[in-house]
């Protein structure tokens, strides 16, 4: 995308047809966020127009449409849940010297509470608000803006605390975001019982830079309105920049009930929980897959590395290409609440995630009977049994489509990779996984946007470009909503 400084003729209101590309609720969150940042007026038609089932705003949508508009002071028609056309209008004034508001009218607060009614998903909310309140929160009178949101923090076809957390949160900083601390203060589930969890945000904004000592300071203003607004602008970011690296480690998280245990005579392990299983079969999966791929894509390891890790990663050890560690282990309280996470570490500092979050099927854990009776052994009851059974079954399909998604994320071919075609010099797939490239986009624009006018990067024949058979069409869709608004 070549950068251009918008015309006056170009402010007008964006006009957008819900069912572009993904047309998902995706679309609707850039939009917003990219309108609130620029005040650009949006109107947008056929809201989630490309999903199956009903169309229009979720209650998560509609959560982050009022959120935003609060905090912006924006005005909304159309933001009510099921509605399938929003329009979005900005009150707040445009720089005169770059592309978004002007911070000297900006109020904002250094603390907001969002309570969702639901479990609905905490992370996309957030995605909504947080571009804006990195710009403008530069503006509270604290060094950081503070969000606490009650909803879901392990939700369908959203990001959860865990990959946010391990891989969203470390890949920012990577790129030259400020930092973004993330507190999980309880669990929530949209999944199985309702049950609200909570999460805190500390966003440190566009004013913190980095120094040479590793610390995050807040940067005062200068005299010059100009370089004052250079100061608060989004960093430029082009991921053919940073190379992938080897894979030095990998980390993975499970969250399980501890019901049902294995019968005492199975082979996979006496007496193991159902979440004990998913972590021995995720770790020999894991291992077993991993052997497939090109050794050269794994660091080579010492033998201190050897001894680090758990006791059942030492008696693995020198059957793994790189250490496979537990980096979470919870139990959870219904067969609907199964969570698993598996994150690469990089030489180069990035992290590559995949994450799957499942079922084991039936309403209930089945809990033993006559517990503390150690004299009289139960009666087996084969309705028990079968469950159980159920239970490992779909415990063990979960883990298997996980390690499925991450070798996929982790190997080096494009998804897209043909055989007969010949490897092009000068195109590379990302440093990061499909999903995290999806979250990246808005701010590569916002980057290209704030830059504008400064120079024109001219390409030149050997540049090296990102290899586009990688983007997912979520990837695409943000990038035209990027180009609608921001016309970069």
């Amino acid at each position: 995308m070549t950068a251009s400084r918008p015309t006056s003729s170009k402010l007008n209101h964006v006009y957008l047809n819900g069912r572009t590309l993904e047309g998902g609720g995706q679309l609707v969150r850039i939009a917003i966020g990219l309108s609130a940042l620029t005040g650009r007026p949006v109107s947008i038609d056929h809201v989630r127009g490309n999903r199956e089932g009903k169309k229009g705003l979720k209650r998560s949508h509609a959560a982050a449409v009022k959120l935003l508009a609060e905090i912006s002071g924006s005005k909304v028609s159309g933001g009510e849940v099921g509605s399938q056309s929003l329009n979005f209008f900005p009150q707040s004034t445009r720089s005169k010297s770059g592309p978004l508001l002007d911070l000297s009218r900006v109020n904002v607060k250094s603390e907001y509470d969002i309570k969702l009614t639901t479990a609905g998903a905490i992370f996309l909310v957030f995605q909504a608000l947080y571009p804006y309140l990195l710009h403008v929160g530069s503006q509270a009178s604290a060094p950081f803006v503070k969000v606490n949101i009650t909803g879901g923090t392990n939700a369908t076809y959203s990001p959860s605390y865990d990959y946010a957390s391990q891989v969203i949160v470390p890949n920012f900083a990577k790129l030259g975001l400020p930092p973004l601390s993330i507190i999980l203060n309880k669990r929530g589930w949209t999944t199985g019982p309702v049950d609200l969890g909570a999460v805190t945000f500390l966003i440190h904004t566009l004013r913190s830079r980095h120094d040479p000592d590793g610390e995050y300071q807040l940067q005062e203003s200068t005299e010059k309105e100009s370089a004052a607004e250079l100061l608060y602008s989004f960093p430029q970011i082009n991921l053919m920049d940073h190379k992938r690296g080897k894979i030095t480690q990998i980390d993975f998280t499970v969250l399980a009930p501890d019901q049902p245990t294995l019968n005492a005579d199975a082979d996979e392990g006496t007496g193991s929980t159902v979440r004990q299983f998913i972590e021995q079969v995720t770790r020999r999966t894991l291992r077993h897959e991993m052997k497939k791929l090109d050794s050269s894509m794994f660091a080579k390891r010492s033998n201190s590395t050897l001894s680090e890790g758990d006791s059942l990663s030492k008696l693995s050890a020198k059957n793994a290409l790189v250490p496979i560690t537990i980096h979470t282990s919870e139990a959870t309280n219904h067969r609907s609440h199964v969570y698993i996470l598996l994150v690469a570490h990089t030489s180069s500092g990035f992290r590559i995630g995949h994450d799957i979050l499942g079922s084991m099927g039936g309403d209930r854990l089945s809990k033993p009977k006559n517990k503390g009776k150690q004299k009289q052994q139960p009666a087996r009851d084969p309705r028990r049994d079968s469950q159980n059974e159920i239970a490992f079954s779909a415990a063990a399909d979960l883990v298997r489509r996980c390690v499925d998604g991450f070798i996929g994320e982790i190997s080096n071919e494009s998804p897209n990779f043909q055989p007969d075609q010949k490897p092009d010099s000068t195109v590379k797939g990302s440093c990061l996984d499909s999903y995290m490239r999806d979250q990246v986009v808005v701010f590569e624009a916002l980057g290209e946007a704030c830059s504008a006018g400064g120079h024109d990067a001219e390409t030149t024949d050997t540049e090296t470009l990102e290899d586009e058979r990688d983007w997912t069409l979520h990837t695409k869709t943000a990038q035209w909503v990027c180009r609608q608004i921001l016309n970069v």
